[in-house]
């Protein structure tokens, strides 16, 4: 099973690889190396095979990576749309709580997935003063089910 993402961290930085060996080291066909060459991954191609040298692969690939991104405290981190959005119609239901954090779901407000976050107890008064409605749903138990 081939990985999601090119494991970057297994490339030696003082090494040179050819496509072959960089595309085993990190978990990606042979295709993918040669496309990335294409696309500006530097290359030694003054001999055959073309050598690239693990600093340069590194670079490259950590300059395709998109940057983390922090949600404000009104916002949701949506995986249908990978995106942090806020929740539709400014509602969002408390699903359950703990000593110190509440759990909050609330639906995307442009895919209509549903998003969960966790709220402090500490923020959750700034948190209620910007999602407009907010109601409180009993967590569901099993003997309750019937």
């Amino acid at each position: 099973m081939r990985r999601r993402r090119p494991h970057r961290r297994a490339i030696r930085i003082h090494r040179s690889y050819t496509v072959d060996e960089l595309a085993r080291t990190i978990g990606v066909c042979k295709a993918t190396v040669r496309r990335w060459l294409k696309r500006g991954l530097p290359a030694i191609t003054d001999m055959k095979p073309a050598l690239i040298t693990g600093e340069d692969a590194v670079a490259f690939l950590q300059g395709r990576s998109r940057p983390k991104q922090r949600c404000q405290l009104d916002e949701f981190y949506c995986l249908s749309c990978r995106e942090p959005r806020r929740a539709a119609f400014g509602e969002a239901e408390i699903a359950s709580q703990t000593a110190y954090t509440l759990n909050v779901r609330a639906l995307c407000a442009v895919c209509a997935a549903t998003v969960h976050r966790r709220v402090s107890l500490k923020r959750i008064g700034q948190f209620l003063a910007a999602v407009a409605r907010s109601c409180e749903q009993a967590q569901r138990r099993l003997k309750d089910t019937g």
